[in-house]
């Protein structure tokens, strides 16, 4: 009888547990889908420190991945897939022009956008 009590008891602390683990992980996969929209919807620097230009060359016929890629290795941009998020959702897409350009870790990335699609022009000249 004490036995049957015993293991009830621990069958219902292991299934508490269990509980508390899966609300856990919802919990963390509600912080890091915000952090990461939190990031694609803001438009901040990569450093809020004085860093020094960069010349960045995109080759033609170069994929939005690819440019991505090479923003990335030229410590222009932090994060990959919050640039590559930013690109899609954004008129930008697909207008990404190739050529060199010199940018900054300080400069946000819609204006490492607006270089790279060439619609700095646009909007200051008219």
């Amino acid at each position: 009888m004490m036995d049957k009590i015993i293991k009830n008891g621990i069958r219902i602390v292991f299934y508490i547990l269990i509980d508390v683990v899966i609300v856990l992980l919802v919990i963390q996969a509600f912080i890091a889908a915000y952090n990461f929209s939190y990031k694609v919807f803001t438009d901040q620097p990569g450093s809020y420190l004085e860093s020094p230009q960069v010349q960045v060359v995109i080759p033609p016929d170069s994929s939005t991945a690819e440019i991505v890629d090479i923003l990335i290795d030229s410590d222009v941009v932090e994060d990959k897939y919050v640039m590559l998020a930013k690109i899609y959702i954004s008129s930008y897409h697909g207008k990404l022009m190739p050529g060199t350009y010199v940018l900054s870790k300080t400069m946000t990335q819609s204006e490492i956008l607006k270089i790279l699609t060439h619609t700095e022009d646009e909007e200051s000249g008219s």
